[in-house]
């Protein structure tokens, strides 16, 4: 496996951190970081030792448009070793989408012999603009490694709620800041840890106006892997309001957990929530629906189930990941 040296330049990137500093300067054993996605020279040096390798195949994690000059330079070269070429597609196409980013998207993805992604709509606009290309699917597996919760976080409520993860426009936050509110009167409480990268001010001016800071508290940072696992404990409830989505990491991680959500019918989140079952599906953008979908956790009304919750977990493995990858070699 051949990594990053350094991802992004500093001025791109809008949070403050996305390490989890109490692993210090973690190095994952078998990992050369050798690339400095901003300068070709390390690509260079990347390359040889991948050719060293001899490889057979060469599989490239796909996100962001940002990819796609480093990307691009590396599968050309690679190809006219005959090495095949995989795309493993977290997203086609990123959150802030616009035509010339799916124009030089195109251009890099057109280099792949096949590719794997993680939901039914990736799938979709694959197959769309790439017809001829072999498409896989697995959805994001099951966060194993995440520890265990050692501290134990007081409860504030009947019903604990969680909303986890960087905040941004499309996942509305806002919008479960109205169900909250709506919700007022009954026993709940919203946790909110994550850190912002657009809307804080307005968030906390709505907490505010409407008179429940005492039904929310926010953790504008982000956070370790043992300190998520304390509030992923404490939840009873994974809230994900996306007005826009392709997949999301939450999900799956709130199912490590063994936590029910609550998640819109956008992008690839049908996908992996049963309805009913596993959580509750409902339109994006209304705080009324999510209301009342919370309303009947709270009431027992809606009660889901820790088997099916299990199933999902069993089957969002690792290694089912890597068969979708390896058993669909032509």
């Amino acid at each position: 496996m051949i990594s990053f040296s350094r991802q992004y330049p500093r001025w791109l990137f809008p949070g403050k951190d996305d390490k989890d500093r109490s692993k210090g300067d973690l190095r994952e054993e078998g990992v050369e970081y050798l690339i400095d996605s901003i300068n070709p020279l390390s690509w260079s040096k990347a390359l040889k030792r991948a050719k060293e390798f001899g490889p057979s195949i060469a599989i490239f994690p796909w996100w962001h448009v940002y990819w796609a000059p480093c990307f691009w330079w590396f599968s050309q070269r690679l190809k006219s070793q005959d090495v095949e070429i995989v795309f493993l597609c977290h997203n086609v196409f990123g959150h802030e989408d616009a035509p010339w980013k799916r124009r030089l998207g195109d251009l890099v993805l057109r280099s792949a012999d096949r590719f794997v992604v993680h939901t039914v709509v990736d799938e979709r606009n694959l197959r769309h603009r790439f017809p001829q290309r072999s498409v896989t699917i697995h959805p994001i597996p099951v966060f194993e490694e995440f520890p265990e919760a050692t501290t134990r976080l007081p409860r504030r409520a009947k019903l604990e709620l969680l909303f986890f993860g960087f905040i941004r426009p499309y996942k509305g936050l806002e919008v479960l800041l109205e169900a909250i509110n709506l919700l007022k009167d009954e026993d709940i409480f919203l946790s909110v840890v994550g850190e912002f990268w657009k809307g804080e001010e307005d968030a906390r001016q709505f907490i505010v106006d409407n008179k429940i800071e005492n039904k929310v508290e926010f953790e504008p940072r982000y956070v370790s892997d043992g300190e998520a696992a304390s509030y992923f404990e404490r939840c009873d409830l994974v809230v994900l309001p996306y007005r826009s989505a392709t997949g999301s990491a939450v999900i799956p991680l709130a199912y490590r957990y063994g936590k029910p959500v609550i998640a819109t019918r956008v992008g690839g989140l049908p996908d992996v929530v049963e309805d009913g079952v596993s959580g509750t599906l409902i339109d994006p953008d209304s705080g009324a629906m999510l209301a009342e979908a919370i309303r009947k956790v709270l009431s027992s009304e809606c009660i889901y189930s820790p088997d099916a919750i299990a199933s999902y977990r069993r089957r969002l493995s690792w290694w089912g990941l890597v068969k979708s990858i390896l058993d669909a070699k032509p």
